[in-house]
């Protein structure tokens, strides 16, 4: 049996976010999916006010570091839109574009077809509420790609807000309100 995961929506609290594509398939390595999923963030960041410090697209899972604006929020709200408009997006994008390529994404559910982009459930979200432990997640975050040997620094990597904030290209991290680090 599975636990179900349990999000605390704390004011001022920062959120370490992974979630995984179904079956821990490399999805990601497809780059119109990657791109869906940036602009998908990018709209969900204005939509439920959120600071985006970090994040990296790996070929079979995400990471994020975000921090809401607003004192009441709905971390699993977000997430779950992201995800589905994410994956409807796509969905669509491979009927029209690739559609040989649609059974891929399919699983038998209830005697049908079924799309399934992501992994079922929340996830991974761990609340963060020091600057020490923010930092340490943005440089966790950010050295994904290098710690699984796919480069040798963390801004080589496409898909990520260290490659962003290296070479202004992307979606650009949010520097406000990210806590200074003291020693």
């Amino acid at each position: 049996m599975r636990r179900k995961l349990r999000h605390y929506n704390e004011e001022n609290h920062a959120h370490e976010l992974t979630f995984s594509c179904f079956h821990q398939n490399e999805h990601l390595k497809e780059k119109d999916l990657c791109v869906i999923f940036m602009e998908e963030l990018e709209y969900a960041s204005v939509k439920f006010e959120f600071y985006l410090w970090a994040y990296v697209l790996m070929p079979t899972h995400v990471h994020l570091l975000l921090l809401p604006k607003k004192a009441q929020y709905n971390i699993s709200r977000m997430l779950q839109e992201i995800k589905g408009r994410t994956s409807t997006r796509y969905r669509q994008w491979i009927l029209q574009s690739d559609p040989e390529h649609f059974d891929h994404f399919c699983v038998m559910s209830k005697g049908r077809k079924t799309f399934r982009l992501w992994q079922p459930g929340g996830g991974f979200d761990r609340n963060l509420w020091n600057s020490k432990a923010v930092h340490y997640s943005i440089k966790y975050i950010e050295n994904n790609p290098v710690k699984a040997r796919f480069v040798e620094n963390p801004e080589a990597w496409p898909w990520s807000s260290a490659r962003a904030r290296v070479y202004h290209e992307g979606l650009m991290p949010d520097k406000a309100h990210l806590p200074l680090l003291l020693k």
